[in-house]
């Protein structure tokens, strides 16, 4: 298991100096929010009222809505019905799981390929998130972010080395980023980019740990890290399974990330056909 890596850089600006790699500036839409959450007298029609004026993020919050994972069976016709439907903070994590995607795009068909990838994966770990919410205490909107965070690393990098795509074979879609020759090559990995990013953006120390340790599960679970790295790792063994892709690092890490969720391996195919059920339905 790939567990070595360099020395994290101490701050962004280190990171900077030292491989040149640009992490994304902190959406205004973010930072609206956050102003308005630490007003005094704020209300609820203030945050709808900033969401609703970016269409792009409102029609992404529309959608995932629509999931049972949020939905409680009540669909929403407006940014302030999700509000009260979802929760502030809930919402909050998805204007920021959607917001990744609109900053770190990049142009072109792999990128457009990257980013399908992970809104797939987040709603999936959503609905694994929901189901087991009483066994590990990890919510959807937690579970969203981590997965649209968690390799938000790969598109800046790619961005900065224009052959990283390629030198880490990332047009197989059952490849695991190699963290050893990402550190042998550019002197970071994508954890590492995506950690920065994450503390840049201020989310919370739970994503921020599970972006730095989603290769492996690590032995400290303060927040619940370890079930959130394990639904994000599970979410993308069922869209590589779904899609009939192997799953090179499911023999080295099922075991663990089955055991750490509750889920008996004999159960397993009827564990995902049931997430599969779920998922369906966001799309209908």
């Amino acid at each position: 298991m790939q567990k070595a890596r360099n020395k994290i850089p101490d701050t962004a600006e280190a990171l900077l100096d030292s491989t040149a790699v640009l992490l994304p500036a902190k959406p205004h839409l973010l930072m609206e929010i956050d102003n308005l959450m630490r007003t005094p007298d704020f209300e609820v029609g203030d945050l709808a009222e900033s969401i609703s004026r970016d269409p792009g993020v409102l029609s992404a919050l529309f959608k995932l809505c629509r999931s049972p994972a949020y939905s409680r069976g009540r669909a929403p016709s407006n940014a302030e019905q999700m509000l009260m439907l979802v929760g502030l903070s809930q919402t909050v994590n998805l204007v920021r799981g959607i917001s990744i995607r609109q900053v770190a795009s990049g142009a072109g068909p792999q990128m457009t390929h990257f980013w399908a990838r992970c809104d797939e994966i987040a709603a999936i770990a959503s609905q694994i998130a929901s189901e087991r919410v009483a066994v590990c205490n990890v919510f959807p909107d937690q579970a969203y972010l981590a997965a649209m965070f968690h390799d938000c690393g790969v598109p800046l990098l790619c961005t900065r080395f224009p052959e990283y795509w390629k030198r880490l074979n990332l047009d197989d879609d059952s490849a695991w980023v190699d963290l050893a020759l990402e550190n042998t090559s550019y002197r970071l990995d994508h954890a590492t980019v995506g950690y920065w990013v994450a503390r840049n953006w201020g989310l919370p120390e739970l994503i921020v740990q599970a972006i730095q340790h989603h290769h492996a599960m690590p032995d400290d679970d303060t927040f619940g890290l370890r079930s959130t790295i394990g639904i994000v790792a599970l979410a993308t063994h069922i869209y590589l399974r779904n899609k009939g892709l192997g799953d090179p690092s499911w023999a080295i890490r099922g075991p663990e990330i089955l055991s750490e969720l509750g889920i008996h391996a004999a159960a397993l195919d009827e564990y995902i056909d049931e997430i599969n059920e779920r998922h369906v339905s966001v799309a209908m």
